[in-house]
């Protein structure tokens, strides 16, 4: 079988259309578009030539969270305005401007025209957050389809919500000290050595940090470019690190225990867990299936460990309360409401008030870190480059004062 791509006149609807399919041959296209009154133009064998640089690669657009939050904005409104899955489907194939999420639909409906469920065809395309399909299961079975994806969306929406807060808060202090170590290579590399040499005519007595600074400028100096490599050495490895199983797990137990960002990240996990766990139980998921999909929203190598645990806990009989106990990363109301949600078989709710009450924690944390990197930038900044002037200054200062 080869794969084809071909561009028809749809002669119903008076229009262009293209596609790609798999076939023997091209007779086999044409006759599969004129048993769909589609008048072939062009049909050829696909190639690294003729395809899509959106689908190769670096081109490849990657599926954001916002692209799946938006269709199943569209896709609940529709079902819920009485339209057919099938028909939904295909709606949103055409009308999405994402070419690598609109494929995937296409071939949904493809599946779903054959008689599969929704659910069963997304699976298997895997495409979608398996929250989001393990959800669209529930939403099947109980004939509430519409329901379930307006869940989805609101539950994305806070997730997209904290992500761009968070996003918001990183941005401006990481481009701060990029510049400024873009700074400090400037200085050192070209201004710094201007001064050394005043100070060499000038012949006088060098305080310490001059010294300092005049040595440092004369490493840049000589070894700037391999100062150049090893900085973008580790800014790769910083961005790829996590790759790595050893690696990830490193920087996931970083981020739960450093200073500022630990207690964040926390708060964070545990928000996320909780309101994860009420959604999914409440729709009427297994405990243990509802664990699984809550580790890969998680994302975070130590609360992986921590619900590998639990789960083969809860294989033996344990209470979910008894099987999170020994959790380095939720805290104590955690387990008090996990134990009272238990007790009173209102576990689906406890879990709600205790992922709210979080996600409120993690907003007022968000902004307090906002309110505390800029003063914590401008002492940043003032210590590094105006340290180094400093430095420079030192002498003339000096040399002034014998004057007078």
């Amino acid at each position: 079988m080869e794969l084809y791509i071909y561009k028809a006149k749809d002669i119903l609807n008076n229009k262009i259309v293209r596609g790609e399919m798999e076939s023997e041959n091209e007779e086999h296209v044409k006759r599969f578009l004129s048993d769909k009154y589609l008048f072939p133009i062009s049909i050829k064998r696909k190639s690294a030539l003729n395809s899509d640089l959106g689908e190769v690669g670096i081109f490849k657009k990657a599926i954001r969270l916002k692209d799946v939050t938006f269709f199943c904005k569209q896709f609940a409104a529709m079902i819920q305005a009485g339209i057919s899955v099938a028909r939904a489907l295909e709606i949103s194939s055409e009308q999405t401007s994402h070419k690598g999420l609109k494929k995937h639909l296409k071939n949904i409906h493809e599946e779903v025209n054959r008689g599969r469920t929704l659910s069963e065809a997304a699976r298997d395309e895997n495409v979608f957050p398996d929250i989001l399909v393990s959800m669209m299961e529930c939403g099947e079975a109980s004939g509430t389809l519409d329901k379930v994806l307006n869940q989805m969306v609101e539950h994305f929406d806070h997730q997209l919500a904290t992500v761009r807060k968070l996003k918001k808060a990183l941005t401006y202090p990481a481009i701060v000290i990029t510049v400024v170590i873009a700074v400090v290579f400037a200085m050192m590399i070209f201004v710094i050595p201007k001064f050394v040499t005043m100070f060499e005519d000038m012949e006088i007595a060098l305080p310490l940090p001059t010294i300092i600074v005049m040595k440092a400028s004369s490493f840049f100096v000589s070894h700037w470019l391999i100062l150049l490599v090893l900085t973008g050495g580790l800014v790769f490895a910083g961005l790829n690190i996590k790759k790595f199983s050893s690696g990830k797990i490193a920087m996931d137990k970083l981020s739960i225990r450093a200073p500022l960002f630990g207690d964040l990240n926390r708060k964070y996990i545990s928000s996320t867990f909780a309101g994860t766990m009420a959604m999914l139980i409440s729709s009427g998921l297994p405990m243990l299936q509802a664990i699984e999909i809550v580790k890969k929203v998680i994302n975070n190598a130590v609360a992986e460990i921590e619900l590998d645990q639990a789960i083969e806990a809860l294989k033996h009989g344990n209470t979910l309360h008894d099987a999170l106990k020994g959790s380095k990363i939720y805290p104590i109301i955690m387990f008090s409401m996990i134990n009272i949600g238990e007790e009173t078989g209102a576990l689906d709710d406890m879990l709600a008030k205790v992922g709210k009450y979080f996600n409120d924690e993690v907003q007022a944390a968000i902004d307090s870190l906002m309110m505390l990197i800029e003063p914590m930038l401008t002492i940043f900044i003032a210590v590094v480059v105006g340290g180094i002037m400093m430095a420079v200054m030192l002498p003339t200062f000096s040399a002034a004062i014998e004057i007078l």
